[in-house]
């Protein structure tokens, strides 16, 4: 899906297919060159895409030359859904009535003593074929998805009552470079891993999955691997926040401030759904997300749950 992200065809003449996106690009820290070549300030990686036509079909094949070891694309690959075929050592590719999807890894380059991994993406497709993704007017639409992959934040968050409505609460997370004492690395466009001390001076790291699209980042957080640990180190039984009674997060704000630096605290923030807002020239990205206030009698509910014990 990242490399779909890379190029459109919105605004674009209509004798031309596509070109390289200039706004997914520079949130990646690529500097335009044209519209068929980016390159990344940092590292000299390159982004190039060239189009050709047929009578019926298009054709677009977009370039990535990058620094970083194609070990894990290669097994990314291979679980690709739906499934691509490997012809040779370095092809992988689907082929379906109106399209063809092919993912191929070239022999490396150097640039100035610099090896590159060059890896290339093919896409043939029937004209006027849309995809889920596209728009009435657009087949590949400009996304205003972010490029989390790759990048490493510190964050602090604030969880308040809401004051349009007492009936809901307000979550935000503010991202940015200056060190607090959480940090959140997103290791690819799937997982991200979490490292943060807790009350008592000792270190944790917690690894789960994410999912971003358009303006929007979902966290699915194991609640096993965040749960709190007996003596010997296994897991406790959880209860959700919406069955704490009086000590609720949703119940009580507050407590959630006063819960700070435990797996608790962090198994709550990331098992939402936010809306993110990148603030560019802060080098600062906020998430945020409203939910209600749980309604009931919550003391019923609490009383009516199993206690939990150490095992």
């Amino acid at each position: 899906m990242n490399f779909l992200l890379t190029f459109t065809d919105e605004g674009i003449p209509e004798n031309e297919v596509a070109i390289l996106n200039p706004i997914y690009l520079p949130s990646a820290g690529f500097e335009r060159v044209g519209d068929t070549l980016y390159i990344n300030k940092q590292n000299k990686e390159q982004v190039m895409l060239s189009t050709k036509q047929y009578d019926n079909r298009n054709e677009v094949l977009l370039t990535y030359r990058t620094v970083a070891d194609l070990k894990i694309f290669r097994e990314r690959l291979q679980e690709y859904q739906p499934k691509l075929d490997q012809t040779d050592a370095h092809t992988y590719q689907a082929t379906f009535k109106s399209l063809l999807i092919k993912f191929m890894i070239a022999e490396d380059t150097v640039i100035d003593s610099k090896r590159f991994r060059d890896i290339k993406f093919l896409l043939v497709y029937d004209k006027g074929q849309k995809f889920p993704f596209s728009s009435d007017n657009c087949t590949f639409p400009m996304t205003e998805t972010y490029p989390f992959q790759n990048t490493t934040w510190y964050f602090s968050a604030k969880y308040n009552r809401s004051l349009s409505s007492s009936e809901s609460n307000d979550m935000q997370l503010v991202l940015g470079k200056e060190k607090t004492a959480y940090k959140i690395e997103f290791l690819d466009d799937i997982h991200f891993k979490v490292t943060y001390t807790d009350p008592k001076k000792k270190a944790h790291v917690y690894q789960s999955t994410y999912n971003s699209y358009k303006s929007e980042i979902s966290f699915y957080a194991n609640s096993y691997e965040w749960a709190d640990k007996d003596k010997m180190g296994r897991a406790l039984e959880t209860m959700p926040e919406k069955y704490a009674g009086a000590d609720s997060f949703f119940y009580d704000p507050k407590n959630f401030a006063r819960a700070a630096g435990t797996a608790r605290y962090f198994r709550f923030i990331f098992s939402k759904s936010y809306r993110w807002l990148y603030h560019i020239n802060g080098g600062l990205m906020e998430l945020n997300t409203q939910e209600f206030k749980e309604q009931g009698d919550t003391k019923m509910m609490t009383e009516s749950m199993p206690r939990r014990e150490d095992r």
